[in-house]
């Protein structure tokens, strides 16, 4: 099981990556990045998580909130860790967009 410090380098390593590649010509990664992706996103991450740690357990998790549940997101846990690396995406996103509890714990 590799440490909360090292699944925290290995994350934001990957969040640089991503943010630094050519978005137009990378399929996977959309210009708006990290709004609107977060479960490709997750789901990458657990890959290179795995090819890293093959024993690794992992897990995604899914939350909906707001009118008829349209706000969505997903992250990964790894026993009681959280890794979500576009979490940030709530600062981005216009308040009018949120409801008052994401706004009140933006990270």
């Amino acid at each position: 099981m590799p440490t909360i410090n090292e699944i925290k380098e290995e994350a934001v390593k990957f969040r640089r990556l991503i943010e630094s590649c050519d978005k137009k010509n990378t399929s996977l990664v959309i210009d708006c990045f990290p709004v609107m992706s977060c479960k490709l996103t997750s789901m990458l991450l657990s890959y290179h998580f795995l090819t890293l740690w093959p024993e690794l357990e992992l897990k995604g998790v899914s939350a909906a909130t707001g009118k008829n549940s349209q706000i969505t997101h997903y992250w990964l846990e790894i026993d009681n860790i959280v890794v979500d690396i576009t979490g940030d995406q709530y600062n981005i996103i216009d308040d009018k967009e949120l409801n008052n509890k994401i706004i009140k714990n933006r990270p």
